[in-house]
């Protein structure tokens, strides 16, 4: 009696491998086919599950005059009516849907799941071979005053291909989060274009587990940590007393020189760590301090969803009630007082700051 494992098991994969790498090349193709949606791995599962049955039944009965010839004389893979129902079920519908489970769960690299790795493999070529240059110029370079130039050189570009590159290199290179120079510049890069660039970097914060989100460390320098959320509320301050424009910016940029000069001197006293914060949420958290002197209620509304959320860290949820305050309404208020039960102490810092400068926003003119 042979086994017949071998023919089994190419007919229980080829159907799900097929399908899924057809329909694959068919989202990626598609602009109004998004796989990082719920909607859209959905319709991809329900159409992988119908496909991957179509293509199971199409093999078995090209295979099915050979394993009728072997009869009772094959263990495996046999032409009997069960033996092809239990095939059929398997190979259409319980691997392609194990398969899309793990595929879209199980992290393989740099907090990447194997279906991101296979949708940025299968995306046709980029069409803007400038800024897909200066990216794998960014990604090649050892020395981070070529990365941040390179950066800098993308954020100039303000095009939706520039933002793309962007975020693929906050994806493949350890540099762009290790909060050096580089990931400085990244973020005030990703800032710079605001609302398009929100959803994707909330996408990346969504995919970290609850041990990344806890241990997140507020380890800024002082200058950073404990005096830049006021310097917001006077900046906000002093262009609300300035209505000229030419006014405005003047005293802006002598706020701007005066706190410039302070900050060198805390870090004499203090010396502040190199770059942003590391890792994933530092960067995200600095570009969206640094979204605070512009309106963007795509920003804003993360914020809130990061301060909300106790699985986050206090170093996380301070910063996220720092944009608060900053973009924040007469609205956040009930939110913000239940910050102040919270037990960590600089949540509860941040959070009467942001009250403050609501409230200052609030305030009649001259009051």
């Amino acid at each position: 009696m042979r086994l017949g494992l071998a023919g089994f098991l190419v007919e229980l994969l080829l159907p799900t491998a097929l399908a899924g790498t057809l329909l694959l090349l068919a989202a990626t193709r598609l602009p109004f086919w998004n796989l990082h949606t719920v909607a859209g791995l959905v319709v991809f599962g329900v159409v992988l599950v119908v496909a991957s049955v179509f293509l199971s039944v199409k093999v078995d009965g090209w295979t099915l005059a050979r394993r009728r010839r072997a009869g009772a004389g094959q263990l495996l893979n046999r032409a009997g009516p069960w033996a092809r129902l239990v095939k059929f079920v398997l190979g259409g519908v319980v691997i392609p849907v194990a398969a899309l489970v793990v595929a879209n769960r199980v992290e393989v690299a740099g907090h990447r799941t194997a279906l991101d790795l296979a949708i940025a493999a299968s995306a046709p070529a980029p069409v803007a071979p400038r800024e897909r240059a200066v990216a794998d110029a960014v990604l090649r370079a050892t020395d981070e005053r070529v990365k941040a130039a390179g950066i800098g050189a993308l954020q100039a570009a303000a095009s939706p291909a520039a933002l793309a590159e962007l975020l693929r290199i906050v994806d493949a290179d350890p540099a762009a989060t290790a909060g050096g120079p580089a990931a400085q510049a990244l973020a005030l890069a990703l800032a710079s274009y605001g609302p398009a660039a929100v959803p994707a970097l909330a996408e990346r914060l969504e995919r970290l587990g609850p041990a990344a989100r806890a241990a997140v460390t507020d380890d800024r320098g002082l200058f950073d940590r404990d005096l830049a959320p006021d310097l917001e509320t006077v900046r906000a301050a002093v262009a609300a007393r300035h209505p000229d424009p030419t006014e405005r910016a003047a005293a802006l940029a002598r706020l701007q020189a005066s706190a410039d000069e302070l900050r060198r001197t805390v870090d004499e006293l203090v010396p502040a760590p190199a770059g942003a914060r590391a890792g994933l949420p530092g960067l995200v958290m600095a570009a969206l301090l640094e979204m605070r002197r512009a309106p963007d209620p795509a920003a804003l509304d993360l914020a809130r969803r990061l301060a909300a959320d106790p699985g986050w860290s206090a170093a996380v949820r301070g910063d996220a009630l720092a944009v608060i305050g900053a973009l924040g309404d007469a609205g956040d208020m009930p939110a913000l007082l239940a910050r102040l039960d919270d037990p960590s102490a600089l949540v509860q810092a941040r959070a009467l700051q942001a009250i403050a400068a609501i409230e200052r926003r609030l305030a009649p003119a001259g009051g």
